[in-house]
């Protein structure tokens, strides 16, 4: 990144926010992965149910206070001082992280599901906070540095998160680890967010609307009447459901074309995670600090010619054989091309995404901030929520992995127009 336009990464301003942030979502992807190897390993045998289905409740969970609760989020998150919700959001971490704990310690599936999905209601209230209070902190010309470093940390926590819980809770004594860990993380996250500035309120007048339906049917219709708003949105949500499609893909490629074992996925995972956050820093890099979505259309064209290459070259069934390790994997040339096709197809995402949101950030009034972040969040859950039906669908009705990577990148042509006329707009 241009050195320039991140002397600000060790300012007061700036790193309170990125660390709170970055433990957060850390803390998030801990306990989340914890569960979803404990229903996968023990829960879905002792309750006789397939762990798909259980683990797809635990996800399903954590994603709903997104369409739920995103529109009071971004309601309270414009009256009240950022600030002060960030350190409330945060004890009330601390709060489920022993809850959680205390699950873990009486194996309690019901109450760490209740855990889970309250984590998702705490993400959802930090979320318009996190995006919202940036442009207060930071000048106009930091903007998209500061938005580039937050993508590339958060993916880099949900990376380690799902690394360090899913390694950690099937080992002896395992889930204390994980259980003070976590509530280690939700102290530091708390101390670190105390330090973020106070900024005022952005619209202390504003009345609050406690029908989460009829908040949530307005503050959409606010946002899409808004043509730069609506088409940056759009292009947002449809990042977010390309990279939930594709990481949904990736076991099943690894398994029944490629022959690899969980070492291969893992890596596949971890290419993605650190594809994303490259690509922020990429986009940083280049457009030196300029908010403008000119590298968005290019790098739809390159995701649609990356997955197809990708889907190309990945062999028509896996060997009968026993399935290879990360060593033997990577002796293969094929198989490095194919990973880095993988990594290029995240690093496209994230030069897309980065500036898109800083748009958002930019051209958005300060008092209404918050709000647009938060439809943003819903329109992405519904996105995301809708992509992995249709996927589900296709794959039910025979289509192949592999070809419903193809259809997607494909799809990425489709969204070329919306980024020519955001640009054209700003």
């Amino acid at each position: 990144m241009d050195e320039k336009n991140t002397h600000f990464l060790l300012t007061r301003r700036f790193l309170p926010l990125f660390l709170t942030q970055f433990l957060g979502a850390f803390n998030d992807n801990i306990f989340r992965q914890a569960v979803i190897i404990l229903i996968t390993f023990q829960f879905a045998k002792e309750l006789e149910m397939p762990s798909p289905v259980l683990t797809n409740l635990a996800v399903g969970l954590f994603i709903l206070p997104f369409f739920l609760f995103s529109a009071m989020a971004g309601q309270l998150a414009d009256k009240f001082e950022k600030s002060n919700q960030i350190v409330w959001i945060k004890l009330w971490e601390i709060i489920l992280m022993i809850i959680g704990a205390f699950a873990f310690y009486t194996e309690s599936l019901p109450l760490m599901i209740i855990v889970l999905a309250g984590l998702g209601l705490q993400s959802t209230f930090f979320g318009p906070i996190k995006y919202g209070i940036l442009p207060d902190l930071m000048k106009r010309t930091e903007l998209l540095s500061a938005n580039a470093l937050v993508e590339a940390a958060t993916f880099v926590a949900i990376l380690l998160g799902l690394m360090i819980g899913g390694t950690l809770v099937l080992s002896e004594g395992g889930l204390t680890q994980v259980s003070f860990f976590m509530i280690a993380i939700a102290v530091v996250g708390t101390l670190t967010g105390r330090m973020v500035p106070k900024t005022g309120q952005a619209a202390p007048d504003l009345k609050i609307n406690l029908n989460i339906f009829a908040s949530t049917g307005k503050l959409l219709k606010s946002s899409w009447s808004n043509d730069i708003s609506r088409r940056a949105i759009i292009g947002i949500s449809w990042i977010w459901l390309l990279g939930t499609i594709f990481i949904a893909q990736i076991p099943d490629i690894v398994k029944n074309r490629l022959g690899g074992d969980e070492q291969i996925v893992t890596l596949f995972m971890a290419c993605f995670s650190l594809g994303i956050g490259a690509g922020s820093l990429i986009c940083s890099r280049l457009l030196k600090g300029v908010i403008t979505a000119k590298l968005a259309g290019p790098a739809l064209w390159f995701l649609a010619v990356v997955s197809a290459a990708l889907v190309a070259l990945l062999p028509a069934a896996a060997p009968l054989d026993a399935a290879i390790g990360l060593q033997v994997f990577l002796q293969s040339p094929g198989n490095i091309v194919i990973t880095l096709l993988m990594i290029c197809v995240a690093v496209g995402a994230g030069i897309i995404i980065v500036p898109l949101y800083a748009i958002l950030q930019d051209r958005t009034d300060r008092q209404e901030r918050s709000r647009t972040m938060a439809a943003t969040n819903i329109v992405n859950s519904g996105f995301m929520a809708v992509g992995s039906l249709l996927a589900a669908a296709l794959i039910g009705a025979g289509i192949s992995s592999p070809q419903v990577l193809l259809i997607t990148g494909i799809a990425n042509l489709v969204f070329i127009p919306v980024i020519r006329r955001l640009q054209l707009d700003l």
